[in-house]
């Protein structure tokens, strides 16, 4: 088993200290986060640089991980440490690994040789994005290929690791249970703060493989809808740590309440929890809040009690007229409180929604209308809907 370097060589290599690139485009906390570090541990007990649990058993590099597979599609450069010397390539292998294989290492990758016979390795890097070849001179954070999912990855990341001559890896974060001396020129502090990166609704109960993709997320449900499930992306849980969603009626009373205990530490967590689609006698606003340890950390509402006919209905004293090219103001009676527009083409496409807080007069905006182009605008109230064509 290889050995991390001995202080001796720390020593012997200070000037190459505190002048690494970050490899990875982008914002921390926004594009990316780290979620392993190198492993100190001995045996099977796992420890990072800072003593810490961000790492797993015998890992060898830093995880600079992206936040889904649809950033990934839209391109995260992955950048060059430091001036070095393309040694190394692999392309061309399947980039949207979901589940962890280790016999298929590090996927496409990129090896540079540096000066002081350290060599960095970059991996699971997107299919043919490698903008280098072997023999290549590259400069400090000059783009070399994009993160992806490719070899051993579970979710789209940089694995990226840093070596003496090829034989034994070293760390590059200093720490108190580490090296003490940095290889970056400007260090990403240490993290282990919680935080929730993304969250949404669907109206399905999903694998994790759906969430990673993400999907289309949904804020109206109807009667063709078996589930409302609220997913997230989060990390810094820690053992003992709890989360909560509870979930509103739109008479702003509790529905619904689960609550979540953590047995151990998660630094990349997806969390769903869903509610049966509620009866349509409940349509209307509902809202959700999630909580963690009793804080309270993300809201939204959805509408419930959309259908799916588009066929008109009588519109008893229901009013509506044109304040500009772009604007119409429409008056309901006073025992129909209206709470949602729903803009449809002639097709029955849903182009737009809006919502309507419990008025019987308001404006909604059009949108652009061609010559001749027909729209039907479908008004959920509190005594069902109805349902106006507008001709351009």
């Amino acid at each position: 088993m290889r050995k991390i370097i001995i202080p001796l060589f720390i020593i012997i290599t200070t000037q190459f200290f505190s002048q690494f690139h970050t490899p990875v485009e982008g914002i921390y906390g926004k594009e990316y986060i780290i979620v392993n570090y190198l492993d100190w541990g001995v045996s099977s007990s796992i420890k990072d640089h800072y003593c810490g649990s961000k790492t797993y058993n015998g890992h060898e590099g830093t995880d600079f991980v992206i936040r889904s597979f649809p950033l990934m599609d839209s391109g995260i450069f992955v950048l060059s440490v430091d001036t070095g010397i393309v040694t190394a390539i692999q392309d061309g292998l399947f980039d949207r690994n979901m589940v962890s294989i280790p016999s298929l290492q590090l996927g496409n990758y990129v090896a540079l040789k540096h000066s002081g016979l350290l060599y960095t390795y970059y991996g699971h890097l997107k299919k043919n994005s490698l903008l280098v070849s072997v023999g290549d001179t590259v400069l400090p954070g000059q783009r070399i290929a994009k993160v992806g999912s490719s070899g051993n990855s579970t979710d789209p990341h940089l694995h990226f690791e840093l070596w003496y001559d090829s034989s034994y890896y070293i760390d590059p974060f200093a720490g108190s249970c580490g090296d003490h001396t940095s290889y970056w020129n400007s260090v990403i502090p240490y993290d282990t703060v919680f935080d929730l990166w993304e969250s949404g609704l669907i109206n399905f109960i999903p694998i994790i493989d759906s969430l990673r993709e993400r999907g289309n997320p949904k804020n109206y449900f109807n009667v063709t809808d078996n589930y409302v499930t609220y997913w997230n992306l989060q990390y810094g849980l820690k053992t003992g740590d709890s989360t909560r969603i509870e979930w509103y009626k739109p008479d702003g009373s509790l529905y619904s309440r689960f609550t979540n205990y953590y047995t151990k530490d998660w630094h990349f967590y997806y969390y769903h929890s869903n509610i049966s689609r509620p009866a349509m006698s409940l349509s209307g606003k509902w809202n959700y809040k999630y909580y963690y340890n009793n804080n309270e950390v993300d809201t939204g509402h959805f509408y419930l009690g959309l259908t799916s006919s588009l066929k008109e209905k009588k519109l008893k004293k229901v009013n509506y007229k044109r304040i500009s090219s772009s604007e119409i103001e429409i008056n309901l009676p006073e025992n129909k409180l209206g709470r949602l527009v729903l803009i449809y083409s002639i097709s029955g496409q849903l182009i737009d929604e809006q919502p309507i807080e419990n008025s019987t007069n308001f404006r909604i905006k059009l949108p652009v209308m061609n010559k001749s182009q027909i729209y039907i605008f479908k008004i959920l109230h509190s005594k069902g809907e109805s349902v106006i064509k507008i001709v351009n």
